[in-house]
């Protein structure tokens, strides 16, 4: 077996040769972002990391290192990991990896037989899972393009700009791939559906649909009536600025045994 690297620790220690500067920079940045329309962006960028940071210290779920991911899940081998090309992450609209490659840890250490997702999107999480569990066959779930009225109110304000974002593109990672023989589309709106209707049992289920209180609690509900014995949970997400997810798994924390991803927007739950 290929020995284990050691890992790089990084000092956060306050260094003083930097907190002068650091002010003068944070107001020069303040009084650029209110003033000059161009470098708003970077002003508003620093207010959401800083209200993301705050968001972690107060987090009281207790944490799993990524790099500990495999074993916490009872994975002891080093697996490869099967991302999608770039552009197909790009095309799929959030133009990131790092949820893909969490997705593709977890997926590969635990081999799941049956997959739930809810929230397929342009279909990027879907393919990745596929990849990286080939025996594998995903039930994904998502609204209908035409959805409208209550169902659309019901949705927070980012949730209805991805339904009209993904609107004629849903599952588009994955179509006409040959893993989509192993994905299982279906258009349903999950506060209404009992997914036991659509399959018995799920190894690992994948939460990333409506992030209201409402939805996240439906499809956590879901997952739940089908999950197995060793069964993986992952929701992703879990910030500052989706206040219904953290308050939904904060009250889920006091019954069910919840790990917050260091690094990451995920909660992992699994099933002992």
């Amino acid at each position: 077996m290929k020995k284990a690297l050691p890992q790089m620790v990084r000092n956060y220690e306050v260094d003083r040769r930097h907190v002068l500067p650091a002010f003068r920079d944070a107001v020069t940045l303040a009084a650029l972002g209110l003033t000059v329309k161009k470098h708003r962006s970077q002003l508003v960028r620093l207010g959401r990391s800083i209200r993301q940071q705050a968001f972690e210290m107060r987090d009281e779920l207790p944490s799993v290192k990524i790099v500990e991911l495999s074993k916490f899940l009872g994975c002891n081998e080093t697996k490869e990991l099967v991302i999608p090309p770039l552009d197909v992450i790009v095309e799929g609209g959030l133009g990131y990896v790092e949820l893909y490659a969490l997705l593709a840890t977890v997926v590969s250490a635990i081999q799941p037989r049956k997959i739930m997702e809810v929230g397929t999107f342009r279909g990027v999480s879907s393919l990745t899972m596929a990849l990286n569990a080939p025996e594998a066959e995903i039930y994904t779930f998502d609204l209908p393009d035409e959805v409208e009225g209550t169902i659309a109110e019901g949705l927070t304000k980012g949730d209805q700009a991805c339904v009209e974002f993904s609107r004629g593109y849903k599952g588009a990672a994955f179509l006409g791939h040959p893993v989509e023989s192993r994905i299982h589309f279906i258009l349903a709106d999950s506060l209404k559906m009992d997914v036991r209707d659509y399959m018995d049992s799920a190894d690992f289920c994948f939460i990333d649909g409506g992030h209201s209180y409402e939805c996240i609690k439906a499809d956590t509900e879901n997952a739940f009536k089908v999950l197995s014995p060793r069964g993986v949970i992952l929701w992703d997400d879990y910030s500052w600025y989706l206040e219904g997810v953290g308050q939904y798994l904060t009250e889920l924390a006091k019954t069910q045994p919840l790990w917050h991803i260091e690094g990451t927007n995920s909660v992992i739950y699994r099933r002992d």
